[in-house]
């Protein structure tokens, strides 16, 4: 069952670091339908962050009154919030009941995001004043300030070519541009003030930029001073004597200068130990996961022959007639023929005179017989004639036989060996049947027997 965690369309999905006013509202469903709550014992609301879970707060039932079915709200306290870096947390909601412990979500848990506030970040303090108290002040020192004798202006009249090309009288300020070159009539004169664009400044620094950030890791048994040994590029696991893992953010500037970032979280105690769990086997083995398994080890080459008397010498039969009247040659071992499953029967045949196949023969309890026909070898050549399918004739097999048939209604000859029946779908080498191999336990039993007859075997 598919439980999920979801923020409602108005709630906030973050929260500034000391804020405990702020709340989240969440929707608890379970397979698409809200969850009801009110039934709960007890409620949880669990956060923790990449390294995992670090604190937790209860949510009351009473809070629930007046909230829509499934809805739930959470109101960070300061507990919960005291020492939490900015960043990224996950949060999951524990509900306890008669029926047992859910856990929303039942994938991955819902994230929200802890903001630097204010105090978070260092600056130089600057002394406030009131706006009013400001221009009040200005208006002061403005009021002290003596006025002088109105000044000429400077009336820029025009522009010519050469100072020749100047008037001979002018007013006082007033003045000409020749070239680039500026002229003030002053006292009576024209007087040069240089060029009205000013020599090129001094080149400014080159900026500075970040050219790579690099980030290690350390552990330590202190949550508030950075550690002093060496840093790791890698993660590395925190230990009883030093609990707390540090990361620091390493920004490497352009003209050679670096700054330090300090990250730290802790390993969450361990949880409580769940509920025993129970198993549904109606749903096991229909789970794609089992069915997907038992197709493979249906499929699978078990290789053991469930025919008596075969071989790889080729035998030879003369009396093969018809696709449907052909001859039985192998008897199965039926206790080992199940209804229902699988099974693959292949023999070599060679040289024969008209086309020839395997077929596999069975009657049911009933006495009903049921046939079915594998592939066909070409008449003249030599090759393996091989029937997969599944035996499907009710619980009870009389017997099983497998039968060679030729395309013809007269009596044809061939030769055949290499005669199998096994388990799935896959055909694999011919061996012979378990029962008829001298293991190395009977062996041993037949040369004990033989020296205590006075005998010897080596």
């Amino acid at each position: 069952m598919a439980k999920t965690l979801e923020f409602t369309t108005k709630s906030p999905r973050q929260i500034k670091q000391g804020d405990t006013e702020t709340m989240f509202t969440f929707i608890c469903k379970n397979t698409g339908t809200v969850v009801d709550l009110t039934q709960a014992t007890d409620i949880i609301a669990k956060i923790g962050n990449y390294s995992g879970y670090l604190r937790s707060q209860p949510i009351t039932i009473t809070s629930l009154a007046g909230l829509k079915p499934g809805w739930l709200n959470l109101q960070p306290t300061s507990a919960l919030m005291a020492g939490l870096p900015a960043g990224s947390y996950q949060l999951e909601i524990w509900v306890t009941d008669q029926a047992g412990t859910s856990i929303y979500p039942s994938d991955a848990p819902l994230s929200f995001t802890i903001t630097n506030n204010i105090e978070s970040e260092s600056g130089a303090s600057i002394t406030t004043i009131a706006f009013d108290d400001f221009v009040e002040a200005m208006n002061k020192a403005a009021s002290t300030i003596a006025k002088g004798d109105p000044g000429e202006g400077l009336d820029i009249k025009g522009q010519v070519t050469s100072v020749s090309a100047l008037p001979t009288t002018a007013n006082e300020g007033n003045g000409y541009l020749v070239n680039e070159e500026l002229y003030v009539y002053t006292s009576g004169v024209w007087k040069d003030c240089g060029p009205i664009q000013g020599p090129q400044g001094i080149q400014g620094k080159t900026g500075t930029g970040i050219s790579s950030t690099t980030i290690q890791y350390q552990i330590s048994s202190s949550a508030t001073t950075s550690p002093t040994g060496i840093w790791s590029n890698n993660i590395v696991a925190t230990t009883i004597t030093n609990p707390y893992l540090w990361m620091k953010a390493t920004l490497n500037y352009t003209d050679g200068t670096t700054k330090d970032f300090y990250l730290v979280s802790q390993k969450g105690d361990k949880g409580d130990k769940g509920d025993t769990g129970t198993v549904d086997n109606d749903g096991l083995t229909k789970a794609p996961a089992f069915v997907d398994l038992k197709a493979q080890v249906d499929n699978s080459a078990v290789g053991t022959n469930l025919l008596l008397g075969t071989s790889k010498t080729l035998n030879t039969v003369n009396n093969a007639i018809g696709w449907n009247t052909g001859i039985p040659q192998h008897l199965a071992n039926i206790t080992t023929i199940n209804s229902d499953t699988p099974y693959t029967a292949r023999t070599h045949i060679s040289q024969a005179s008209y086309d020839m196949k395997i077929q596999i023969s069975w009657k049911d309890a009933s006495g009903v017989q049921y046939r079915a026909s594998g592939s066909t070898v070409s008449a003249g050549t030599s090759d393996y004639s091989t029937w997969t399918g599944t035996i499907t004739a009710g619980s009870t097999i009389q017997y099983v036989t497998l039968v060679f048939a030729a395309s013809q209604s007269t009596a044809s000859s061939f030769s055949y060996c290499e005669t199998k029946l096994e388990r799935g779908f896959q055909a694999t080498d011919w061996s012979p049947n378990p029962s008829e191999v001298l293991t190395q336990s009977d062996y041993a039993k037949i040369k004990a027997a033989i020296v205590a007859l006075g005998g010897s075997l080596s």
